[in-house]
C-alpha cells in the first residue's frame, strides 16, 4: 500500500467512527461477540463486523463470526496492510477492497463560516436532525452533489460526499465538505473523521486532513 501516515491515531478511533458512520447511514451499531457490528439491514440483511489493528486471536475470533454466512463483511483498520492480507486466507477470507483510508483533521483549523458557491443556480441545502446534518447541492431540480456528517462526543464523522457525475470538477465536493464542516460548529467538536478512497486523499491533503490508516475489507473466502 505504502500509505504515508501523516498523525497519530485518535484514542477511541474504532468506536467513534462506527458509532458515527452508522449513524450517517441510519444503522445502530453494537456489540456482537465482544467486537463492535452493524446490521447492514438494506444491504445484505447481515452483519459487518470492525476492527482496529486486530491481534492474531482476536483476528481469528472475528473471521470465524464472519465466515458462518457468506453475506457478511469483516472491515479491519489497519497500519499493516500486508499481514491482513496474510491473514485473512488463512482464516477463510478474501481481500474484497482495500483502496481506502481513515484520515483525520484538526477542527479547529477548519472554517466555520458558511460556504459560498460560484455559481448561483447551484442552491446548497442543509438538513439537521439532531446531531446529523445533511448537505444536498442542487442544480436546476437535479442533485449535483451530497454529504453528511454526523458528530460523535467531540468528533465529526463526515460520509457519503459524492458529485454525480455529470456535475465532476466543478469544486463541488469542496464546498459540501466545506458546508459540512461550518454545520458542525453548532456543536463542540474537536476532530474530524472520514474514509477517503486512495484517489481521493488529494483532495482531503489539500483541506487539511491527514491519513490515519488503511481501511480494508475483508468477506468469506469465494464470495463476490
Amino acid at each position: 500500500m505504502g500509505n504515508d501516515y501523516t498523525t497519530e491515531v485518535p484514542d477511541d478511533v474504532l468506536s467513534v467512527w462506527v458509532a458515527g458512520w452508522s449513524a450517517c447511514r441510519g444503522y445502530s451499531s453494537e456489540e456482537v461477540a465482544g467486537h463492535p457490528a452493524v446490521l447492514l439491514a438494506d444491504k445484505t440483511g447481515d452483519w459487518e463486523y470492525f476492527a482496529f489493528e486486530p491481534g492474531d486471536e482476536e483476528f481469528a475470533a472475528v473471521a470465524r463470526d464472519t465466515t458462518k454466512s457468506p453475506g457478511r463483511i469483516f472491515t479491519v483498520l489497519t497500519r499493516d496492510a500486508q499481514r491482513i492480507h496474510r491473514l485473512a486466507p488463512q482464516h477463510g477470507l478474501r481481500v474484497h477492497h482495500d483502496a481506502q483510508s481513515l484520515m483525520v483533521t484538526d477542527m479547529s483549523g477548519q472554517d466555520a463560516e458558511d460556504p459560498w458557491y460560484r455559481d448561483a443556480d447551484f442552491k446548497t441545502e442543509l438538513e439537521k436532525t439532531g446531531n446529523i446534518h445533511r448537505v444536498r447541492v442542487v442544480h436546476e431540480g437535479n442533485e449535483a452533489a451530497h454529504g453528511v456528517v454526523a458528530v460523535v462526543d467531540n468528533f465529526a464523522v463526515f460520509d457519503h460526499i459524492e458529485t454525480d457525475i455529470n456535475y465532476r470538477r466543478r469544486g463541488l465536493a469542496t464546498h459540501v465538505m466545506r458546508a459540512l464542516i461550518a454545520s458542525t460548529f453548532e456543536h463542540v467538536v474537536e476532530t474530524g473523521l472520514l474514509i477517503a478512497s486512495h484517489d481521493g486523499q488529494m483532495l482531503y491533503n489539500h483541506l487539511g486532513w491527514d491519513t490515519v490508516c488503511d481501511v480494508m475489507i475483508l468477506k468469506p473466502a469465494g464470495e463476490s
